[in-house]
């Protein structure tokens, strides 16, 4: 009963203004946590601890080089997002360069973080939960991010050929 609700509520604009309101929301906190809390706890850890002092520009510059390629990617995420709510235009080779863009993104991002971590860790930052649980985390997120997204614009691209294909044929 609620899948059918459901279905009749989110129509293909629904569902893109939905998309869209969920990535201007996950951009604002993305912003609030890469430009405020991090800078914020930077500082603070600098005063609890001032033999970190030296680190705290090193770490702030490699936490805004990961979010470089996040930021980035709302841009496409947003014209994908947006496509949705005309009819037919969800599965077109744009959308499929533009997932394509996103999954390489994402890969940049699984370079990023340990090269970021082997660079503080030789500064004399290198915490073992950080070097050992969370840098083979976030890049096997990253990687695996990258490649779903890698799939995905494969498939719509295939059915981008399809719709064209179909599109031709009387």
């Amino acid at each position: 009963m609620f899948s059918i609700m459901f279905r009749k509520v989110m129509k293909q604009k629904n569902m893109s203004r939905l998309l869209q309101a969920l990535l201007l929301i996950a951009g604002l906190l993305g912003a609030v946590f890469f430009f405020a809390f991090l800078p914020f706890y930077g500082r603070e850890l600098v005063q609890c601890a001032p033999e970190y002092a030296a680190l705290f520009w090193p770490c702030l510059v490699w936490a805004w080089a990961f979010a470089v390629p996040v930021f980035w990617a709302l841009f496409p995420c947003w014209q994908v997002f947006g496509s949705i709510a005309r009819k037919g235009a969800a599965f077109t080779r744009e959308n499929a360069a533009r997932l394509r863009l996103i999954a390489y993104l994402a890969f940049a991002d699984a370079v990023i973080f340990p090269v970021g971590m082997v660079v503080i860790a030789l500064l004399g930052g290198g915490f073992a939960a950080l070097t050992l649980v969370i840098t083979p985390l976030v890049t096997f997120f990253c990687l695996a991010a990258g490649i779903v997204l890698y799939v995905l614009s494969r498939l719509v691209a295939d059915a981008a050929a399809l719709r064209e294909d179909n599109d031709l044929t009387i």
